[in-house]
């Protein structure tokens, strides 16, 4: 019983990150119309995605985040009241896929990249209302 009220703190905060992130450095190498998509990929590795379109195919790369941040109010009162302990809880998370797309003409050179973050998503909010 005395272990009980030691699990799970009167703060939580957790983060989950699937695929390896990928930076705006680890993509530094990358020269529109000369780098060809054999380096893109011992860097950075296989796409999880490929689309063609018209004369140029386009590659992305999926990661996602996801966050979580909780308060429990009612965690001290535990230790006053064994029996009963009221749980007052405030917590707030997201989540979001963000992508790393190459586009690639017909000779498998990198003719653009870019990222695309969903920071809304996965931005911690303390109260309810924005």
């Amino acid at each position: 019983m005395s272990l009980s009220a030691c699990l799970g703190g009167p703060i939580g905060w957790q983060r989950i990150s699937l695929n390896r992130p990928i930076s705006p450095d680890q993509v530094a190498f990358i020269r529109h119309g000369e780098t060809p998509l054999t380096a893109i990929v011992e860097h950075l590795g296989s796409p999880d995605d490929m689309v063609v379109s018209g004369d140029s195919t386009h590659f992305r790369y999926y990661f996602g985040d996801a966050k979580y941040f909780r308060v429990n109010f009612g965690w001290g009162l535990r230790f006053l009241i064994p029996f009963y302990s009221p749980d007052m809880v405030l917590g707030g998370g997201g989540a979001g896929t963000h992508i790393f797309q190459v586009t690639c003409d017909d000779n498998w050179v990198a003719i653009d990249h870019s990222f695309a973050f969903h920071v809304s998503s996965t931005r911690f909010r303390f109260l309810p209302m924005d």
